[in-house]
This record gives structure tokens, C-alpha cells and sequence, in this order.
């Protein structure tokens, strides 16, 4: 596995990493995700997951391949996971999922949206790697691809949510949006319809009640939009998630449902300025 690419991006790269894998009986398949190695192997009546995740990841490594030699030795140290079963079958679904905590975001800059004015925010956030049998509802695995750190999210210490925190560069062109293999697109819109600006330095996005959908056209994984309405600062905004898809993502399929579909409370502001 070369080390040279690391930086370099392809022009037009392959971004669909998953689907269905067909295993004959004893044979293994390896992978690399960005900095994260796979290997899983069908066995008569168990199936085997070995991975490896390096202590520090970065969000650049968004590269991933099947790796040839799948025999080849894991770095130290390696998580092995076995699946029992009465008997294993010949198909195995690798999918993309959101967070399974919702994950907050602070802009590079702060963001200001003047009184009566709207706007869409794209930004994106970190997947995870699940893998499903068939039979099975809930995966046997449910891994990050790039472990985030945790963060609280709150008016103070005893009030509040464990959430991830992730680098993000919030964008109001979607082409200025790099896309990724291992995140997924949001897009957020303001409306300021109080007579102040706004002002927000962060937000929590709650992924888990936003389903995945995949856009051919546009190479990426979206969620739906969210709305937020700022009526004015004696008040907190309303926030609503779109039934529909993002109008900028075209013709979607629909890959996953919202982890938390069960109208999950959420404050996606602890403060607005």
C-alpha cells in the first residue's frame, strides 16, 4: 500500500465504495478506507471481522481500494470480531450510515445572516461503515470510518448531549464542496425573518434522525435538508427536517433510513449572538 498518494486527490474518483459482496465458503476480502483495514472472511458457520485503525486519522484520507493480497499481516493492534451462525450465506451488504450520535460542527469563520435575508449552508459530516447479512435487521458491525472526537454539547456541564465534533468548511456553493467517500452532504437553510442579524459560531447537526441517500449524478451521499427559522432572540428557532430530498442533489436512491426515526429532540444552538 503506497504511501505516495496520500495527499493527492484523483480528479474523478470512484466514491462508491459500497454494496453487495458475494463469498464463496472460507474466502476472506480486505479492504482499505481511508487509514482504516478491513478484512472479513465467510466462514461454514461464522463470519469474521479483523480491522485495524491507526492511532491518529486524518479527515484527507478519503481514498479506499480492495486490497489484492488479502492474506497480507495487519499492523498491531487488530480487533477481531466473530459472527455465530447456524449457517452463513453467500451475499454480504457493505453500507454507508450517518453518525450514531449527532455531531457538532463549528465553522472556520462565523457565520452572520442579516435580519430578513435566507440562505443555504452545505456541509458534511462523518460515516460510518455497516455491514448487514441477510435475515439480519441491525448490522453485525457499525464501525467509523474516521473515528471523531467526542464533545458536549449544552448551556452547561449537567444540561446537554455527548456529540462528535468534526473539522468542517461550510460552504454556500455546493461546488466549492469537495466530495468525499466517507461524508455526507447537508444542507441547511436560514431564514431570518427577526428585524436583528444573526450570528452562529457552531451548530449541532442531529444526524440521526436524517436518512441517506446516494445522488449518481452529483457523486455524493446527502441527507435531507433542515430548516431553521429565527423568529427573533426571545425565542429559540424552529428547526424542521425536510420530507423531501435536496433539490441540488438530482435523482437520489435511497440507502439508509434516520438511525432515529422516532421525532428525536434536538437543539441544534446553545447560542445565538
Amino acid at each position: 500500500m503506497s504511501k505516495k498518494t496520500e495527499h493527492l486527490e484523483p480528479e474523478l474518483p470512484d466514491l462508491k465504495w459500497w454494496g453487495e459482496q458475494k463469498f464463496e465458503l472460507n474466502q476472506s476480502k480486505a479492504w482499505q478506507f481511508g487509514s482504516l483495514l478491513c478484512r472479513l472472511t465467510r466462514g461454514l458457520q461464522e463470519w469474521r471481522l479483523e480491522y485495524y485503525r491507526p492511532h491518529m486519522q486524518y479527515d484527507y484520507e478519503q481514498q479506499w481500494n480492495a486490497i489484492e493480497d488479502v492474506h497480507f499481516a495487519f499492523p498491531q493492534p487488530v480487533h477481531v470480531e466473530r459472527y455465530m451462525f447456524r449457517e452463513t450465506h453467500n451475499t454480504f451488504q457493505l453500507m454507508p450510515r450517518l453518525a450514531d450520535r449527532s455531531v457538532v460542527i463549528k465553522p472556520v469563520d462565523p457565520i452572520y445572516i442579516p435580519a430578513g435575508q435566507r440562505g443555504t449552508l452545505f456541509i458534511s459530516t462523518p460515516l460510518w461503515i455497516s455491514g448487514f447479512v441477510q435475515s439480519q435487521k441491525e448490522p453485525l458491525f457499525d464501525l467509523p470510518v474516521i473515528l471523531p472526537k467526542d464533545t458536549w454539547f449544552g448551556p452547561d456541564k449537567r444540561n446537554g448531549e455527548l456529540c462528535y465534533a468534526t473539522s468542517v468548511d461550510g460552504r454556500t456553493e455546493l461546488n466549492l464542496l469537495r466530495p468525499r467517500a466517507f461524508r455526507a452532504v447537508t444542507p441547511i437553510d436560514f431564514h431570518n425573518v427577526s428585524s436583528h442579524q444573526l450570528r452562529f459560531d457552531k451548530m449541532n447537526i442531529p444526524v440521526p434522525a436524517l436518512p441517506l441517500f446516494f445522488s449518481e449524478s452529483t457523486g455524493r451521499l446527502w441527507t435531507s435538508q433542515i430548516k431553521v427559522i429565527h423568529e427573533g432572540s426571545d425565542r429559540p428557532p424552529r428547526i424542521r427536517i425536510e420530507n423531501r430530498t435536496p433539490p441540488l442533489a438530482g435523482e437520489v436512491e435511497y440507502v439508509h433510513p434516520p438511525r432515529d426515526p422516532g421525532g428525536m429532540l434536538f437543539n441544534m444552538f446553545d447560542s445565538f449572538f
